[in-house]
């Protein structure tokens, strides 16, 4: 797929180029969660060690990730998209490796949750790499017809 560069009028106009759609619903989840998990961390700390080191890393590692997905497309940076997405793929491989390394058959139910957890940021990789809105927002490109 081709792409070319908004105009100005277009950057102004469109909505595509504007926080919107599937997009505004992925920043609304990533302060949800970036809310959740500080708040927690801020009234219910003793919690984190409780569930052992390797998964309180992996909610650091998920609760940095959203504040960082927020700023960045605050910021409207090109490269979030990427970031992102190698960002989810990171804390995914991490949580999977963390089941591996113990007893998988003993946490099988963990396996399948890495399982559907991957194909939803496959998804979530694929919207952001080709979908129109995360191109004209961060990128300020369109698709060529």
């Amino acid at each position: 797929m081709g792409w070319r560069t908004l105009t100005e009028e277009e950057a102004a106009t469109l909505p595509e180029a504007r926080l919107g759609g599937a997009l505004l619903w992925i920043v609304i989840a990533a302060f949800v969660l970036c809310l959740v998990a500080l708040l927690g961390s801020t009234l219910a700390f003793q919690r984190l060690p409780a569930i052992g080191l390797r998964y309180a890393i992996a909610v650091g590692f998920v609760t940095i990730w959203s504040a960082g997905f927020l700023v960045l497309t605050a910021l409207r940076w090109r490269h979030t998209p990427v970031v992102a997405s190698a960002g989810l793929v990171l804390w995914i491989g991490w949580r999977t490796s963390v089941v591996l390394s113990g007893s998988p058959v003993e946490l099988w139910p963990l396996l399948v949750d890495m399982a559907a957890e991957a194909m939803l940021a496959a998804g979530f990789c694929g919207y952001m790499a080709t979908a129109v809105r995360p191109n004209a927002y961060y990128r300020r490109r369109l698709p060529i017809p």
